[in-house]
């Protein structure tokens, strides 16, 4: 808040009260500049610190995703040999189910330093290309995780199935199970191409 008080002895003639003006005046436009100069050295601090938190974040998201790598094609592998095996037992031929095959792991992913950014008005102090670029990467994200929760739900449905029936397998049973299991091997392969993508946008997002 910037105060302004009267003056200290009283003003005689026009030449003092122009005086007194541009006294003030002056005052005026360096607390202003003050203010403006304080508040852009905050704003460059609150960028620069949003900016290194999402960068780390997006770098970690990227380690994740790596590191499920050899994980994920497992699975992909798993559920490639489940549906196989239904295939099978729905048409009458022998085949046997192994829990090994059907177990699904999620990799979490972070945004919260992207969202903070967001919510705190933080993301109007960048440069637009470079948020546009960070917006990209959290999109190709967010698409990630929902193929990565609609593949949970697929293996929420089968386990069950499996696990409790996989000596006895009927082919009735198998051909209940059959259409789950190649839903969930579709939303992998769905991940595996959404995946790829993710970690490009990562890649531009730090570049």
């Amino acid at each position: 808040m910037i105060d302004v008080h009267p003056p200290e002895h009283g003003i005689h003639g026009f030449r003092d009260f122009v005086v007194h003006l541009l006294t003030i005046t002056v005052g005026l436009l360096i607390a202003l500049g003050l203010e403006a100069s304080v508040e852009a050295l905050h704003h460059r601090h609150e960028r620069k610190d949003a900016e290194a938190t999402i960068r780390r974040e997006i770098l970690d998201n990227g380690d994740m995703v790596q590191q499920s790598g050899p994980q994920f094609k497992t699975e992909l592998v798993g559920m490639t040999t489940v549906v196989q095996t239904l295939e099978d037992l729905s048409q009458g031929r022998p085949g046997t189910l192994h829990e090994a095959d059907f177990i699904f792991h999620q990799a979490p992913l972070e945004d919260s330093a992207w969202r903070t950014a967001g919510s705190t008005g933080v993301l109007s102090y960048m440069d637009y290309s470079q948020v546009e670029k960070f917006s990209d990467a959290y999109k190709e994200q967010d698409e990630l995780e929902s193929m990565e929760l609609a593949t949970l739900e697929d293996y929420l449905q089968l386990m069950p199935i499996l696990k409790n029936h996989k000596d006895d397998m009927t082919p009735e049973r198998a051909k209940d199970a059959l259409p789950i299991a190649r839903r969930a091997l579709a939303h992998l392969n769905g991940m595996y191409f959404i995946g790829i993508g993710t970690m490009g946008s990562y890649s531009d997002a730090l570049k």
